[in-house]
């Protein structure tokens, strides 16, 4: 230091120890606010912002909680303005030093200011940790040293940052808290949500209910705009955006499991045109999507018109400018080369809404058991339970190889329609509105030759059923149904168990059958279906998430938790940004679980003290684990000790909100919410629940799927600009909006009367900027779109010509 003060003199070396410790200043400012980020997420109180009352009792009250929150989320404020204060000074000291010192000086100034500031960091990170520690009685955050190696599955030539490795391990459902500045989507659910009370009041209350819905909408928009604190570290979002431009990876969910998986996109591509290949796909042309809408609108036009179908059906099905179903492919981290399993995605598809409708008229109408039917885990443990002679038995699983893709789509679409059309109508069916030849024919414009695309090409699945659309389960659990008759033919070596689940069996076999055999038998039901065989090992086998053993002493079988080797033992992160009563209720659902699955004591307090240390690495507090074990034992106990009590019917209607979760904002608004409707409507009682923001799945999988130009350009709302005047049209359209706009030009060369752009054309003689045309919002659903075409005309402030199909009721 001696000799750079020699060379440069004494102002230039007062300018490096400055910049010196500005830099060290700013490196603790950063680590300081990520302390207090943590404590705000967890709800921690630092002992600098704690405050010592006369009354004890007054430290556990709401307001005194509220008041420190708000303390520590100002003091994170004002640090933060400090950082960008030293920031710039800092840019301007290190310009001055580039500028005055000689290049290999400057070098080595900044790499002594690197290696400064890293230690700076690392003594301060581990201060904070053992703080924070403190604070919360036991470790906190997500213990993604442990986990890392389980979630992450990096196969691509791209390494992966510090901070990118850490920002994905927080797993495919993590939602970021994240400054929201377009609120549009907010504003369509409180007014769909808010119409839903209309019916249920006087108009004058409806009106005041309104009104205090928007005040309080109004204070969360703002707190919102005014957020800069996000649930991961400002690192981690620029990982994010780094992540999220790089053109050369892809990121995936794994088939199974929760982890993630990183591929070359050319490996990825070549995957996918590995499966193209197959059989069961041909290649095909854009065409082939506006052919097959056309037949299909063509024939529910057939059906309304000889009344078959009601008008409000025929537009629930019918489609107007689709955009093709994306195939896409999920890595199997269990096997060699990660091979991809095939996912088409069908919503908004042509045929998505008819694929849904169809499936629905089926589960009514089907027998609700077949001879192999498994509801879920609890099911089968309960039939496991009664099983006796186990030691003269000798248990098995089969897997159907490629379930879907596979399914003959024609023998099943026959079978379906010899299930629904017999003479003999089941208990409980619904009466269907289609005869049988008619029925038969939507369900081959629903599922037959669907077009779709991959990358820029269009492709045509010409067997089997597409795993993605709403039909696909049902009409596979259909066709294997049928094939599993036949066993009622096997005279030998028949099964005494055989239980399936999709494409999963569990059997059990007397110890003398020939199990060999009987895979060579069954695997000739069918020239598509293919059955492999796991043998029990160690008198264990698994099947679903079920592990059952064979208890020599008692002659039975007991159960407990089977997790795969795929499993990363990651759940919804407890700093994820989801609801509080969500997260309590994935740990009610964990314990429920391991309490009617493991049949034993002794597996269950394995079990359960696997599940603490498991939610204990997803950063969950001890309290709050020890709360949702307790609420879950309390459940179980109901659940064993019910008695049969008559239902009474309920006296308050039930109304259902869906809306956006932002953070605690969205809670505080729910609450208010349910106040309104309690003092305004008490015969109704408004439940509320969330949807999920900004998760990792909703960056990635868009970009895995590559983006559809096409949806641009069609299902939204649209601005037209006067050139003489403020005025402006606010439209919405289901079709391409040049579609739209060509008829709003040929409206004015006809002087329509109908239209109030040719009206105002031509009543003041001023013209339109059509090549100007601005989107305001894409919408899918017609319903929203014309919400939001209210919405939209209401900001321009009177200046909108157009009129509005929906009338606002909060925001007006």
């Amino acid at each position: 230091m001696q000799a750079t003060r020699h060379r440069y003199g004494d102002v230039l070396f007062l300018s490096i120890r400055k910049t010196e410790k500005l830099s060290i200043k700013i490196q603790k400012g950063k680590c300081d606010l990520e302390f207090l980020r943590l404590c705000i997420i967890y709800r921690l109180t630092p002992s600098f912002i704690k405050i010592k009352l006369w009354k004890k009792k007054t430290e556990t009250s709401t307001q005194y909680k509220n008041f420190q929150f708000y303390c520590i989320k100002q003091e994170y404020t004002r640090r933060h303005k400090e950082i960008i204060k030293y920031q710039k000074e800092l840019e301007i000291l290190i310009s001055h030093l580039k500028n005055n010192l000689q290049q290999i000086d400057f070098q080595q100034l900044q790499q002594f200011l690197h290696e400064k500031t890293k230690k700076v960091k690392v003594l301060t990170i581990e201060i904070h940790e053992r703080k924070l520690q403190k604070l919360n009685k036991g470790p906190i955050g997500q213990n993604y040293e442990t986990l890392k190696h389980k979630i992450i599955h990096n196969h691509s030539s791209y390494n992966l940052l510090p901070e990118e490795e850490r920002l994905l391990c927080r797993g495919w459902d993590f939602c970021i808290e994240n400054k929201i500045s377009n609120f549009i989507d907010f504003k369509t659910d409180i007014e769909i949500n808010t119409t839903k009370l209309e019916q249920h009041c006087h108009p004058s209350v409806f009106k005041n209910i309104c009104r205090k819905i928007y005040n309080h909408s109004d204070k969360l928009i703002t707190s919102i705009k005014k957020k800069n604190i996000r649930n991961i570290s400002d690192e981690e979002f620029i990982a994010l955006k780094k992540l999220k431009n790089n053109q050369d990876i892809i990121i995936s969910k794994a088939d199974k499991g929760n982890a993630i998986v990183i591929l070359d996109k050319k490996d990825y591509i070549e995957k996918i045109h590995e499966i193209l290949k197959l059989k069961q796909f041909i290649t095909s042309h854009e065409s082939s999507l506006i052919r097959k809408e056309k037949a299909m609108n063509a024939y529910l036009s057939i059906l309304k018109k000889e009344k078959v179908i009601e008008k409000a059906l025929f537009y629930q099905l019918h489609s107007t400018s689709s955009s093709l179903a994306v195939l896409y492919g999920q890595p199997k981290i269990h096997k060699l080369n990660y091979p991809l399993r095939p996912i088409i995605s069908s919503v908004g598809a042509y045929n998505y809404e008819l694929s849904k409708y169809l499936s629905n008229i089926i589960k009514n109408n089907r027998p609700t058991k077949s001879m192999s039917y498994i509801k879920d885990s609890f099911e089968f443990v309960k039939e496991i339970k009664n099983i006796t002679n186990s030691n003269y038995q000798t248990m098995v699983s089969f897997d159907i190889e490629n379930l879907y893709t596979n399914i003959p789509v024609h023998e099943a679409i026959e079978e379906t329609l010899d299930i629904l059309f017999k003479k003999e109508k089941n208990k409980g069916a619904t009466i269907i509105p289609f005869n049988r030849t008619q029925f038969k024919k939507l369900l081959e414009l629903a599922v037959c030759e669907v077009p779709f695309r991959f990358l820029n090409n269009t492709y045509i699945q010409q067997d089997g059923v597409a795993m993605g659309s709403p039909l696909a389960p049902i009409l596979a659990d259909i066709f294997i149904s049928k094939l599993e008759l036949k066993l009622n033919k096997f005279s030998i070596n028949k099964p005494l168990i055989w239980k399936r689940y999709v494409d999963d069996v569990f059997c059990i076999f007397h110890n003398s059958q020939k199990i060999s055999k009987f895979l060579i038998s069954i695997n000739k039901w069918h020239k598509n279906i293919n059955f492999t065989l796991q043998n029990e090992e160690d008198d264990e086998i698994a099947f679903l998430d079920v592990l059952i053993i064979r208890d020599k002493t008692n002659n039975k079988y007991t159960t407990t938790l089977y997790k795969k080797p795929t499993n990363t033992n990651l759940y919804m992160l407890y700093e994820s940004n989801q609801s509080r009563q969500y997260k309590i209720g994935l740990i009610r659902t964990l314990v429920i679980r391991i309490l009617l699955i493991c049949s034993t004591i002794s597996h269950q307090e394995t079990e359960l003290n696997t599940l603490k240390t498991t939610l204990i690495h997803n950063g969950y507090p001890m309290h709050l684990i020890k709360r949702g074990i307790r609420e879950a034992n309390c459940i179980v106990n109901k659940m064993n000790n019910k008695k049969e009590v008559t239902q009474q019917p309920p006296t308050k209607k039930k109304i259902y909100f869906i809306l956006p979760y932002y953070g605690n904002e969205s809670l505080i608004l729910t609450q208010k919410i349910k106040q309104i409707c309690k003092n305004f409507i008490p015969t109704c009682h408004v439940q509320i629940g969330f949807r999920k923001t900004f998760s990792l799945k909703s960056i990635f999988l868009p970009i895995q799927k590559g983006h559809d130009e096409t949806k641009k350009t069609k299902k939204l709302v649209y601005k037209l600009k006067c050139n003489n005047c403020e005025n402006c049209y606010i439209g919405e359209t289901n079709r391409e909006k040049i579609t739209r706009l060509k008829e709003h030009k040929k409206d004015i060369k006809k002087c329509s009367e109908t239209s109030n752009i040719a009206k105002h054309v031509h009543d003041k003689n001023h013209s339109f900027k059509f090549d100007e045309s601005e989107t305001l919002a894409l919408e899918t659903n017609w319903k929203r779109r014309i919400v939001k075409e209210s919405l939209c005309t209401e900001e321009t402030h009177g200046q909108a010509i157009n009129d509005v199909k929906f009338k606002l009721k909060v925001f007006q």
